[in-house]
């Protein structure tokens, strides 16, 4: 009984170590795979983060390049501005250029329409308007505005200049009493002027402050036939009458 005891025993210990070993062995593999698994999902993970940290890395890229590319717009913006800043300046100068030279012009234009007889001066009125005076009648208007009133003055004096002109004025006599007649314009270098009657007549010359009109009772009845005429209430017919141009 005791040997088999100490059989049994014995048996019962190396089981024992057995067990004990075969524990160790399944922990160890245990541990061998949770390592081996760890090892896999860091692998994953660094991949993962190498992946996103080359992506931040491309994004750091570009926003340089943008950067980059920014300084030099805003250096092509500078260039591009000083330039712009120059042509201004020029166009400052030229502008000023201009400007002094439309004054010289309008100054010469008004000073040309205080010249001009009455139909014409009626005829340029609203031309006459838009000329500045003053300095500060500048204000608001271009310096093609500008122009065009001096064009249109000067256009619409040639156009009078270049026909003849019948209109309905009043002169004064000799008596200083005032009489209305005809006056016939050749133009602007001379006119003439009847009443209806040819009794009293005259001619007239432009000069530097309007125009002068001088009583001639002599051309009364050969004024009252060129005015005849020109009306067509007379045939036409050779006159002779003296022309003075200024």
């Amino acid at each position: 009984m005791l040997a088999f005891w100490l059989t049994s025993g014995s048996v019962f210990a190396q089981g024992s170590k057995f067990e004990e070993a075969r524990t160790h062995i399944e922990k160890w593999v245990q541990t061998r795979q949770l390592i081996a698994r760890r090892d896999a999902d860091w692998r994953v993970e660094r991949e993962n983060i190498g992946q996103s940290v080359g992506l931040l890395q491309r994004e750091i890229d570009l926003l340089k390049e943008a950067i980059d590319k920014s300084e030099q717009v805003d250096s092509e913006a500078d260039a591009e501005k000083k330039r712009i800043t120059l042509s201004l300046e020029d166009l400052k100068k030229a502008n000023k250029v201009v400007d002094a030279a439309l004054w010289g012009m309008e100054r010469q234009a008004l000073a040309l329409m205080t010249s001009f007889p009455d139909p014409l001066k009626d005829r340029t009125s609203n031309v006459r308007s838009r000329i500045p005076l003053k300095k500060e009648d500048l204000r608001g208007r271009s310096a093609a505005e500008r122009m065009q009133n001096v064009v249109a003055m000067l256009n619409e004096a040639d156009r009078f200049n270049s026909a003849i002109t019948l209109a309905i004025e009043v002169r004064k006599d000799a008596e200083g009493k005032d009489r209305q007649v005809q006056a016939l314009y050749l133009g602007l270098g001379h006119a003439y002027y009847a009443d209806q009657s040819g009794s009293f007549a005259g001619v007239g010359v432009p000069g530097a402050e309007g125009w002068t009109w001088t009583v001639n009772a002599e051309l009364g009845s050969t004024i009252r036939k060129v005015i005849d005429i020109y009306e067509n209430e007379r045939k036409a017919e050779f006159i002779a009458i003296p022309v003075n141009i200024q």
